[in-house]
């Protein structure tokens, strides 16, 4: 730090409100777009991963963007989402190891979102495994066909407490596939066990 840097810091009064506020932090109060309050919010390690698609999918998710949630009237509750590739699990792990996290939030989870139909290779999946020892759950989504045509203002999504769909049910304007659900009920579930804990 030069003797300039120091002295902006210590005499310009927005210096303190712009470290405590990294880029990387959204300072608006969530929404889940559902007409509930935000139990979730979903943190993309990079652009184009799912969190748009997946918060539309989930009633109690909040799509965060790339961006903490720094709004203490938000939930708190957070999931990295990332690609299952390598270089998207290089996402995941700078942003696991270098991001700034705003207080009091606790990233609990990563969602692997597969990056195109077929197979993981072993190598990234070996990758994505020593990742997600960095966080307490880990979940990963099937690719899902239906969804290269679908329009997001199209999907209906599942609530808390509705059935499981059918494991065949293909119809995303009537419901997400069950593995979609599935995950997003393991997720309500955790958090609920974390906030009672």
């Amino acid at each position: 730090m030069t003797d300039h840097d120091e002295a902006y810091t210590n005499t310009h009064p927005d210096a303190e409100a712009a470290v405590a506020q990294p880029t990387s932090w959204r300072t608006d109060e969530l929404t889940s777009g559902h007409n509930l309050p935000p139990l979730f919010a979903l943190v993309g390690a990079a652009g184009g991963v799912g969190t748009t698609t997946l918060a539309k999918m989930w009633a109690p998710a909040a799509d965060s963007g790339q961006l903490w949630p720094a709004n203490r009237g938000s939930t708190q509750w957070c999931v990295l989402v990332a690609r299952l590739s390598m270089a998207g699990v290089d996402d995941a792990a700078n942003r696991l190891r270098n991001d700034i996290v705003p207080e009091p939030v606790d990233v609990f989870g990563i969602i692997w979102t597969p990056p195109r139909p077929g197979r993981i290779p072993k190598e990234v999946a070996r990758y994505a495994a020593t990742v997600g020892e960095n966080v307490d759950h880990t979940w990963t989504l099937p690719w899902i066909d239906e969804l290269v045509l679908a329009r997001r203002d199209a999907l209906a999504a599942w609530l808390p407490g509705t059935p499981l769909p059918d494991k065949k049910s293909t119809d995303l304007a009537v419901g997400p596939p069950l593995s979609v659900c599935t995950v997003g009920a393991d997720i309500v579930s955790t958090v609920t066990a974390r906030y009672r804990g």
